[in-house]
């Protein structure tokens, strides 16, 4: 069984560049590597170069959400909470390098939907089978919350990174991960400091120190990963020699 890493944080940290970089980071090591990205504003699809048409959600797709739940759309009706998901990521993974590939599911938007619960119980299922059933690392590109994927998904983890960039919000969104993560049984969280130049990283060591979190890596600021972001361009391929060797390390002390 493969490595099962989860990605948090608040967003605009930088989470999905973090788990573009640790695709690669993965794939260069010999590793093959599924990513899936369940967050409601999907950008992993970019961060790896595909085309802006290539990465449609997988919750979007409402007439297999329906065939697989058994549910007509309508607020209130019956549906299955354990769908069929066997054959979803054969079906609708893109392959981005012989052993890397993307599942861009999505997440719940508004509670407010007519199909919200089949959505969320077609997500839940799926997650839970990648979890539990790949032979490759799986790397997820969650939400914030942790709440949605309740405990039987997150106790497959093998490690949860979450990605803090210099700015109380960020600390603050990082220290309810914690705490939700230490509640849910999570055993094994890095805290990655992002985009963090070299004048301040002093302070962000010592304002993490004070909020209670410990710095276990850095990502510095680096302006070819602002370009890409700012051009659209993927960052799979991007290299940080001193961060590749941290994240490796990491991931072995598992």
């Amino acid at each position: 069984m493969g490595l099962r890493i989860a990605v948090a944080g608040k967003g605009g940290a930088g989470k999905t560049t973090v788990c573009a970089l640790l695709a690669g980071i993965l794939s260069r090591a010999g590793h093959r590597v599924l990513l899936v990205d369940l967050d409601s504003d999907p950008n992993l699809a970019a961060a790896l170069g595909f085309p802006p048409e290539a990465g449609r959600p997988i919750v979007h797709r409402k007439e297999l959400i329906a065939e697989r739940t058994g549910s007509t759309g309508e607020p209130g009706g019956m549906f299955l909470l354990n769908p069929n998901v066997s054959d979803i990521a054969e079906k609708f993974a893109l392959r981005r390098t012989e052993g890397v590939y993307l599942l861009p599911v999505g997440t719940i938007e508004a509670a407010g939907e007519g199909c919200f619960c089949p959505q969320a119980a077609f997500v839940k299922a799926l997650v839970r089978r990648l979890v539990l059933g790949k032979e490759e690392d799986l790397v997820l590109d969650l939400e914030a919350g942790l709440e949605s994927f309740g405990r039987a998904v997150v106790e497959g983890l093998d490690l949860l990174w979450i990605v803090v960039e210099p700015g109380m919000r960020s600390l603050d969104t990082a220290r309810r991960i914690l705490g939700m993560a230490s509640s849910l049984g999570v055993r094994n969280v890095r805290v990655v400091a992002n985009k963090v130049r070299p004048e301040s990283r002093d302070a962000v060591a010592r304002a993490l120190r004070e909020t209670g979190i410990a710095m276990d890596l850095v990502l510095p600021f680096r302006e070819e990963l602002a370009r890409r972001d700012l051009e659209g361009i993927g960052v799979f391929d991007f290299t940080d020699p001193v961060f590749e060797a941290e994240a490796l390390q990491a991931i072995r002390s598992i």
